[in-house]
């Protein structure tokens, strides 16, 4: 690799009132320059990163008459907004020119008329942008994304972010206590700089997983090792609770690998690994290699994939090695979460050792992290790896993870666009590799496209964007979207993880096992939901 680049592969004025239509209220345009007006959801990724590409871009673009008739210049106006999401997208008019937002229901904007084609821009060539000669945006994207936006052989949008979830980790916490997992098992943790470190699930030694959890068995060790040293293991929220759901969603396909994890997108080929029988015990009976079509897709609810999440959840997360509760915290907002994540000796509280979040979460908790670094000194944090499920599991898949990005997020172009002219070019300089570049700097987070990382925007990141950028460059990425009618027109059965979770357990339906699995009054058990899941998709799928 360069040394000066960091390569992401494959495998988002401000004015915060919003109205139903029309330009937004606040936005004070240039009655001399061509305007803009880019709306994007102001939550995790906020908006800096849209307001640093627009100062560079009126800059770039300050002589320039090109864009409207007797104007010089260009404005670009950046409007956040808390509500402005895909919901928002698919019920408003759309009379505002550039829109950037997660869950967004990209096939049926389309549809409805409410998108601009933006092919051209797509396949336009970013030269002019420091791209290489013949490079483009559609050059960047995934296939399997592709496939997804490709609508008669024209695009409508651009993929915004990669939203990956996973258990967040104190790394200043871990270096105070030594909590890093080693190769000797009469010292089963040691310092990081210990020369007995274990090399973590990538099995390089040097790399930033050292000392982290490579299987099921050594989480479960970490869990019980941070019980027993007073600090709670992890911490999440009753209002985030879909986010144990997507992370288990990323055990499942990490454990499934990207060929059988896409057959829940294509309905077509063959399942390796479908259960056929497990008894009281847990003892598992397989299928043979089954070829899966539309009309038995819900067999694929019986991939092992499933059962392995369920077991992970229940007997290394919720529970430890012994069968005693974890002793996470649920609290009740996210916010709060990450208040009591970040926060260090707060009287007789224990200490948080992890928290179960997406790949945004230190752009969105940068108030609270700077609050309490004033308090009590800057803290360093990283994504864990998910541990595979075994060590012959780990050398299955070449050690290498499979992690699906999940926001359903795109960059859009209103069909009521008012300066066509002026927003394509807009999107095209915001997709160069320097503004792709900058965007990562600025936000802590990738975006869904092949890009690198310039060694100036390198010295910016956190330690955190780093081990995000390591995990991404070590995994094959799957991109869950699917342009199946019978997933197209069924989101209650197929919309964001409910086919690998949705279950009917002794008449009452769950969307994912957390709640289940938390109501110890029913003695919950692994296989009941997981018959349940088969249970409720063999059922609903005549009606499909």
């Amino acid at each position: 690799m360069n040394k000066k680049l960091l390569v992401i592969p494959m495998l988002g004025i401000v004015i915060p009132t919003l109205s139903a239509c029309g330009k937004k209220s606040g936005t004070i345009d240039d009655p001399t320059k061509a305007n803009l007006h880019v709306l994007t959801l102001d939550k995790g990724i906020g908006t800096k990163w849209l307001e640093n590409a627009a100062a560079i871009f009126n800059e770039m673009y300050a002589e320039s008459e090109d864009f409207q008739q007797g104007r010089k210049g260009v404005k670009v106006s950046i409007i956040g907004d808390t509500k402005l999401d895909g919901a928002y997208l698919n019920t408003a008019v759309l009379n505002d020119d550039i829109y950037f937002t997660e869950q967004v229901d990209y096939r049926d904007l389309v549809n409805k008329g409410k998108l601009l084609d933006i092919t051209d821009v797509l396949k336009a060539d970013l030269s002019f942008y420091g791209d290489e000669e013949g490079k483009t945006i559609l050059s960047k994207i995934d296939p399997t994304m592709e496939s997804y936006m490709n609508m008669n052989n024209k695009y409508y949008g651009v993929p915004f972010y990669d939203s990956f979830y996973g258990f967040v980790y104190d790394v200043t916490l871990w270096k105070e206590n030594n909590l890093y997992l080693s190769n000797d098992p009469e010292d089963p943790f040691v310092p990081y700089d210990d020369a007995n470190i274990s090399v973590g699930s990538d099995n390089i030694a040097g790399t930033p997983d050292d000392g982290l959890p490579a299987t099921y068995e050594e989480f479960g060790l970490l869990m019980d090792e941070l019980n027993q040293r007073g600090i709670t293991p992890f911490i999440t929220a009753d209002i985030a609770k879909e986010y144990v759901a997507d992370y288990l969603y990323n055990v499942v396909a990490d454990y499934e690998g990207v060929n059988q994890m896409v057959l829940n997108l294509t309905l077509n080929g063959t399942a390796t690994d479908l259960i056929d029988t497990v008894d009281n015990n847990g003892n598992i009976t397989y299928k043979p290699a089954t070829q899966i079509t539309q009309s038995n897709g819900y067999l694929l609810t019986r991939q092992a994939g499933r059962y392995s999440g369920l077991n992970f959840l229940k007997n290394y997360i919720m529970t430890l090695p012994n069968g005693q509760a974890s002793g996470y915290r649920f609290v009740d907002t996210h916010t709060t979460a990450q208040r009591q994540f970040v926060q260090k000796n707060v009287g007789s509280r224990p200490d948080v050792g992890m928290i179960i979040e997406g790949s945004w979460w230190e752009n969105e908790a940068a108030s609270i992290i700077a609050t309490e670094a004033e308090k009590s000194g800057r803290r360093d944090f990283a994504i864990m790896p998910i541990p595979f499920a075994s060590k012959e599991k780990a050398i299955e898949s070449n050690y290498k993870h499979t992690y699906l990005s999940l926001s359903q997020s795109f960059g859009v172009i209103s069909s009521k666009c008012s300066n066509v002219k002026l927003a394509k070019e807009f999107m095209k300089f915001l997709h160069c590799d320097k503004m792709l570049s900058k965007f990562t700097a600025d936000t802590s987070i990738t975006r869904p496209l092949n890009y690198e990382v310039t060694s100036q925007d390198q010295s910016k990141l956190s330690n955190y964007a780093k081990s995000l950028i390591y995990l991404k460059q070590h995994s094959n990425i799957v991109y869950p979207y699917s342009s199946l009618p019978v997933m197209v027109n069924n989101p209650s059965d197929f919309k964001h993880y409910y086919f690998v979770w949705k279950s009917d357990v002794d008449g009452t339906p769950y969307n994912h096992p957390w709640d289940y699995l938390r109501e110890g009054s029913k003695n919950p058990t692994i296989k009941k939901y997981f018959d349940g899941h088969y249970d409720h998709y063999y059922n609903r799928w005549p009606n499909l």
